[in-house]
């Protein structure tokens, strides 16, 4: 179909079958850009998650070693172990709560901004 210019004389389905038209395509725009920024989204938290997990494995062997020398200079027994335990504990308790609190609960802020732009144009252009 060409483009219908919108005039006194246009019929209104003319006019109607354009804007679903163009609005079919926004849409498919749309679509395939969201698409396009999920799939980058995903590449860099799955680089992002390799990184950090090898990272996380490494300190944790490390501190736990630390961790054991020190029980092991304050005294040759289990209570020093146990006491440092409890306060790693704690403090895993802490950073799993502040970990939690940061994490998005708006994803795709692009797409969202993008969309409601065109929301609005497309509610301009019908009115």
């Amino acid at each position: 179909m060409q483009h219908v210019e919108p005039g006194p004389s246009t019929p209104t389905v003319d006019l109607l079958k354009e804007a679903i038209l163009d609005t079919r395509e926004l849409v498919q725009t749309e679509i395939a850009l969201a698409k396009e920024e999920v799939r980058g989204e995903i590449q860099r938290a799955k680089m992002a998650g390799i990184a950090l997990g090898a990272a996380l494995c490494a300190a944790i062997i490390g501190v736990t070693m630390l961790f054991v020398a020190l029980a092991l200079a304050i005294q040759l027994s289990a209570l020093p172990a146990l006491l440092i335990g409890v306060v790693l504990l704690v403090v895993a308790a802490l950073a799993m709560l502040l970990g939690y609190k940061a994490i998005p609960l708006k994803p795709l802020p692009r797409t969202r901004a993008r969309v409601e732009e065109d929301l609005r144009t497309l509610k301009e252009h019908l009115a």
